[in-house]
């Protein structure tokens, strides 16, 4: 049962009277003479940090496909061909509806090809089932980090955890506009939607690319913890739809 908190701020306010103190005053942000976190990297166009990116993921193992957005779909069923054919689960996200996603999904399920989305309806083990027996998990990035070859998601009804890093292969569709130079940018960008109003997400992930180990002798093995490989639909939204 859910619990809730009454009074609480009459009762706050009772013990800084008590301890002889004013309300707290609001926080402000320091204004810093130098931002070099902004500044580096921050006046790229869109295409440097595109080549930016797509040079680093050269360095995380991770494969980048380009794509109109209405070529997104025949791109991602042109990966899944190549890499053999396997369970699908999607997270529910609006997107796939805007790039015209469904009906691929749907000529999948025609060809017996398992497709389903994480539903916030069902029990959390049994998405979690269903990320464990998934070949595919495709997904959209919040944003992406230009710098790093990072994707950053976030945890919500329609996406829960266990689908980044359960099944086989992780897809992930970037948006072109929403590459960004480096983490401050997406953390900012997350902060400035919770001081619009909007609720806190329940977790933020940082991803860049299949995990990596490597034993004593530096021999490196990818994708041991997570996936095995890791791959990015590159959609060029800022050339608009058609």
């Amino acid at each position: 049962m859910k619990g809730s908190i009454s009074h609480r701020d009459s009762f706050l306010a009772h013990i800084q009277h008590q301890l002889g103190k004013g309300s707290s005053p609001s926080i402000q942000r320091p204004a810093w003479k130098h931002q070099v976190q902004w500044e580096t990297n921050g006046f790229a166009s869109k295409e440097e940090l595109v080549e930016q990116l797509k040079k680093q993921c050269q360095q995380i193992h991770t494969r980048v496909i380009e794509a109109t957005p209405e070529e997104a779909p025949s791109a991602l069923r042109t990966f899944m061909a190549e890499y053999g054919e396997g369970a699908v689960l999607t997270s529910s996200d609006r997107r796939f509806e805007q790039y015209g996603f469904p009906s691929m999904f749907a000529g999948l399920q025609k060809e017996g090809i398992s497709v389903n989305s994480w539903d916030a309806d069902d029990s959390r083990y049994e998405n979690i089932r269903q990320a464990e027996k998934a070949k595919y998990a495709v997904v959209f990035s919040d944003y992406t980090l230009a710098e790093s070859g990072t994707v950053v998601v976030s945890s919500h009804q329609g996406q829960g955890r266990a689908l980044h890093f359960l099944p086989m292969m992780y897809i992930v569709c970037i948006e072109k506009s929403t590459i960004v130079p480096r983490m401050i940018q997406a953390v900012s960008a997350f902060n400035q939607l919770v001081e619009g109003g909007e609720q806190p997400k329940g977790a933020i992930h940082f991803i860049s690319g299949p995990s990596n180990s490597a034993d004593i002798e530096m021999n490196l093995v990818v994708g041991v913890h997570g996936p095995v490989r890791a791959v990015y639909l590159l959609i060029d939204n800022e050339s608009g739809l058609s």
